[in-house]
């Protein structure tokens, strides 16, 4: 038996999605980065040479048991301390899942740590804000180091 449609809820929301583009060369490639906001999901696209090669997501929306899943190390110390400022870390309690590609194992590890800091970012934006992150990477293999890090992550800030 189908469902009627009483069964169904339907949430208004903007059409269309309200999306920011930016781009910047990096290590000499251009790189485009795009977000789109949906109602139940965040999409960001870090793009080069056109192409996207590696989707991951990360929920937002989690049920903690234990305040240490929520907390950062850093919440309990004195701001004048040697330690770096929790808003520049990544988020403990957020899993990054590759859903889709990622066969190159070091761009594979770059995509989760970005899709992790643009998470945090997020969280740290808004702490209530429940969707999921979903992020989609076509990265050049030369993005493996900490300085392309820096830019791929400044250039994603500059479009949530």
């Amino acid at each position: 038996m189908a469902p009627s449609p009483q069964d169904y809820s339907v949430t208004p929301t903007p059409y269309p999605a309200k999306s920011h583009t930016t781009s910047t060369s990096i290590k000499g490639v251009e790189t485009v980065a795009t977000s789109i906001s949906f109602a139940d999901k965040i999409l960001i696209t870090i793009s080069q040479h056109g192409r996207l090669a590696h989707w991951i997501h990360v929920p937002l929306d989690i049920s903690a048991t234990d305040a240490s899943l929520t907390s950062t190390p850093y919440n309990d110390q004195d701001s004048d301390d040697d330690t770096p400022p929790s808003d520049l870390l990544p988020l403990h309690h957020l899993t990054a899942t590759t859903i889709l590609g990622g066969m190159v194992p070091e761009l594979g590890v770059l995509g989760q740590t970005i899709a992790t800091q643009i998470a945090s970012a997020v969280l740290t934006r808004d702490p209530g804000e429940k969707r999921m992150v979903v992020v989609g990477l076509g990265l050049d293999a030369s993005m493996s180091g900490r300085k392309e890090f820096s830019e791929l992550v400044g250039l994603v800030l500059g479009v949530l």
